[in-house]
């Protein structure tokens, strides 16, 4: 696996990496007028350090993984896949348009102050957040088969990681996407946000749960992984 990684990372970026980090910084950058124009005022402190959060997150995210697993970051640019599962296509048309209305309904909240939160709440939400970056970096830095789409990688000879996070939790890069998910309500003061977000939250479980059994049942070695390493989200919980 080792070795996997250090030969992607001598290829460098190539178009497609390119292309899927332009794609994730105008996401962030889409994600201005999706919280501004439902808030009416650009005086908004929350949306403010949310932006600053994931800009800065999107820097580290480029820097770190262009060095390290470059060869991911190209094979995520490719985006949706020949073999990518049925469940899965679902799963990317609904994804952005939760994740969007996380921002419009918290700019909404704060327009017309349906709910209130006090300032400590964002600050747990600051915190708490970090860790869940983290470790969604770490999984992807160890991974060389995290790819944006659910498919068996037979072209690229994909094999069962055990390192890292993997060791612990079966998918933690779903566990960092559930918490900062569940966070994000928390960093903007929105607790109307918590619907939208809740509901991408469950999206990502029941994802979780399908390729589980995809990768159970046509991925060599995963079965004898998985009984392993029990856990698939929550250490020491589920």
């Amino acid at each position: 696996m080792k070795e996997t990684v250090e030969t992607d990372a001598a290829t460098g970026l190539d178009t497609y990496g390119k292309r899927g980090l332009a794609v994730s910084f105008i996401g962030i950058l889409l994600g201005v007028p999706a919280l501004f124009i439902p808030a009416g005022r650009l005086d908004w402190a929350n949306a403010w350090v949310f932006i600053g959060l994931t800009l800065v997150y999107q820097v580290f995210y480029t820097v770190f993984l262009a060095k390290v697993n470059p060869g991911m970051l190209n094979e995520r640019g490719k985006f949706v896949k020949e073999g990518t599962k049925k469940f899965d296509k679902v799963y990317a048309a609904a994804y952005l348009p939760l994740a969007f209305t996380i921002l419009i309904v918290a700019g909404l909240d704060a327009r017309y102050h349906w709910s209130s939160a006090p300032v400590w709440v964002s600050v747990v939400g600051v915190i708490l957040v970090i860790p869940a970056f983290a470790l969604g970096l770490w999984a992807m830095a160890v991974n060389p088969f995290f790819e944006v789409s659910v498919r068996i990688q037979d072209d690229r000879g994909q094999s069962v990681v055990a390192s890292g996070p993997y060791s612990r939790i079966r998918h933690p890069g779903y566990s960092a996407l559930v918490l900062s998910t569940l966070m994000y309500p928390l960093i903007l003061g929105s607790w109307w946000a918590y619907v939208p977000a809740v509901f991408l939250a469950l999206v990502v479980v029941a994802r979780t749960a399908l390729e589980d059994r995809t990768l159970r049942v046509e991925l060599p070695g995963y079965c004898e992984y998985a009984s392993d390493t029990r856990y698939r989200l929550v250490p020491l919980v589920w």
